[in-house]
């Protein structure tokens, strides 16, 4: 299960990635899309939910299976691999979610356009510093 799960969370990814740029695209030109950022929207909670489940009980990076292997919170901190599962990649995503849940609030209620762009452009600034990429030592993950 954790297999499918783990193929599932990395085509949201993709599908998370390719949803900001076309909102973005169209925010900047200055085209709202409730729907498209609805999509945005959903998809990002679907991942976070996902990842959540991952986060708990993945046995190879999730904060139980670390903490076994490891034995505490302190020497996970002291390994760059289980620190980025256990605290960087969780944290950074969470608020990369949370911008896009921002902006996709201030666009439903009539926020401007640029705005509800600055929040995606800076959700997707850190969705592409926080994801696991196959060039990042140690952490990389396959493309798909």
């Amino acid at each position: 299960m954790n297999d499918v799960l783990l193929a599932i969370h990395s085509f949201l990814r993709w599908a998370i990635i390719l949803l900001l740029l076309v909102n973005i695209i169209r925010l900047l030109g200055g085209r709202r899309n409730l729907a498209l950022s609805k999509w945005l929207m959903i998809s990002a909670h679907t991942t976070l939910v996902i990842g959540l489940y991952q986060y708990y009980f993945s046995p190879n990076v999730g904060l139980k299976g670390l903490l076994e292997r490891m034995g505490s919170f302190s020497a996970i901190m002291k390994d760059s691999f289980a620190r980025y599962w256990a605290v960087e990649h969780i944290s950074g995503m969470i608020l990369a979610i949370v911008l896009i849940t921002i902006g996709h609030i201030s666009l439903k209620k009539g926020g401007t356009a640029r705005k509800t762009a600055i929040f995606y452009i800076i959700a997707l600034i850190v969705i592409l510093a926080m994801a696991p990429w196959p060039f990042r030592a140690l952490i990389g993950r396959p493309w798909i």
